[in-house]
């Protein structure tokens, strides 16, 4: 028979050690039971752990497209909101031009048609969230050239410079009255309809891509979100206005002033239509993201649930083992201390 040795200190030791394991579970019982999940996730799920690792992965993307969804939603609104501006401003032209009598729309229509083409450039500058509204892609800078302005703009003196080519005098000269309804028509629907066509636009009035910006929308959908300064609907609207402020109406005769006031009526109508149906495709985007937002909350639940059902303790189960460590910690603790007053005295 062999004996071994035990000191007091090992006794001592003994209960200590325990309690530092059970200190350690007790932690991570406290922490599932504040989180609602396993403290160790890839101990507890094991092979597992990889089916959790791609729904998380799931979850955060559908989160980051929620928020990116959100600030869309705010540019969109804004845009929307911008094209509305431009429709009442085409409609209220229109109304003037119609209700003023052929003495009138030289000075009237004009000076209207100059504020309301000024506002068009502050309103196609527009911009939310640090981005430019109608810019399309090249949202980090500013679309439009404001057509009046010191030193001229290149737009402005793209159109008097058409205008002195095709009439030999400058708009709003006492020799315009000279021009016929004839040599008018012929400029307003060639060299001066030129200026207004795409290529010429972007090289005199903007700066903006062609290109509008395609969100993601939900991890399978994208959707046109902006709108860009260089869309037909904006280039007419614009021409009628420099029409109306920019050719020196009051000097032309009365026979002129009709031909450039009806076209200037008809490309108002043509802007109208056409602002109309940008706005109907963008609420056509909006639309779809609101579907989308209502698809990935439900996609975000059952993931929720799936996660729950991995990841997730009973907390009935966490609360008990808390209790049971507690005890032990406490009969450790007291053990400890009837150990460390046990001395020989005790025992003379």
């Amino acid at each position: 028979m062999k004996t071994s040795f035990i000191s007091t200190q090992s006794l001592w030791n003994a209960p200590r050690t325990g309690a530092a394991r059970l200190q350690a579970e007790l932690a991570k019982a406290n922490e599932e039971v504040v989180t609602g999940t396993h403290a160790d996730l890839g101990l507890a799920l094991g092979s597992r752990t990889a089916v959790s690792v791609a729904l998380r992965r799931q979850r955060t993307d559908l989160d980051a497209i929620t928020q990116d969804n959100a600030l869309t939603s705010l540019r969109l609104d804004a845009t929307q909101a911008a094209l509305q501006t431009m429709r009442e401003g085409v409609d209220k032209t229109l109304k003037e031009l119609l209700a003023a009598t052929v003495e009138q729309r030289g000075t009237l229509v004009a000076a209207a048609a100059g504020e309301r083409l000024g506002a068009l450039a502050s309103t196609l500058n527009g911009s939310s969230g640090g981005q430019y509204l109608f810019a399309g892609l090249n949202a980090q800078e500013a679309p439009l050239t404001a057509y009046a302005g010191s030193p001229p703009s290149p737009a402005r003196t793209a159109v008097e410079t058409a205008f002195r080519t095709a009439f030999g005098v400058d708009p709003g000269s006492a020799g315009a009255s000279a021009i016929t309804p004839a040599q008018m028509a012929a400029f307003l629907d060639g060299a001066f309809a030129n200026l207004f066509a795409e290529t010429a636009w972007t090289g005199t009035w903007s700066d903006a891509s062609s290109r509008t910006i395609q969100s993601r929308i939900a991890p399978d959908e994208t959707a046109e979100t902006s709108a860009t300064a260089n869309a037909a609907p904006f280039r007419t609207l614009a021409m009628a206005y420099v029409m109306a402020a920019g050719l020196g109406l009051a000097s032309l005769s009365t026979e002129t002033q009709a031909v450039v006031t009806d076209r200037i009526a008809a490309r108002l109508r043509e802007a109208g239509a056409g602002l109309a149906g940008i706005e109907a495709g963008l609420g056509t985007s909006q639309a779809r993201i609101k579907d989308a937002e209502s698809r990935m909350a439900a996609q975000k639940t059952l993931l929720a649930a799936r996660l729950g059902e991995l990841e997730g303790v009973d907390p009935a189960e966490a609360k008990t083992r808390i209790d049971r460590l507690t005890t032990q910690i406490q009969m450790s603790y007291s053990l400890t201390a009837q150990l460390r007053q046990l001395n020989l005295v005790s025992y003379l």
